[in-house]
């Protein structure tokens, strides 16, 4: 994890209360794409800091 390398793992590096989320949600589950289809992948939302920056119209 590499928030608890640099000593953050406190204030970010997973989904939990109280820390930063940021984060972006897509379009597909890319575990389960095929590599040939990953470059057609649309950032449907992003937050930083909790707050939504980016939405997909």
């Amino acid at each position: 994890n590499s928030a608890r390398a640099i000593g953050l793992a406190d204030t970010v590096g997973s989904i939990e209360i109280g820390k930063s989320a940021d984060l972006i949600v897509l379009d597909r589950n890319v575990l389960e794409t095929p590599a040939e289809d990953l470059a057609d992948t649309k950032v449907l939302t992003t937050y930083f800091e909790g707050r939504v920056v980016y939405e997909r119209a």
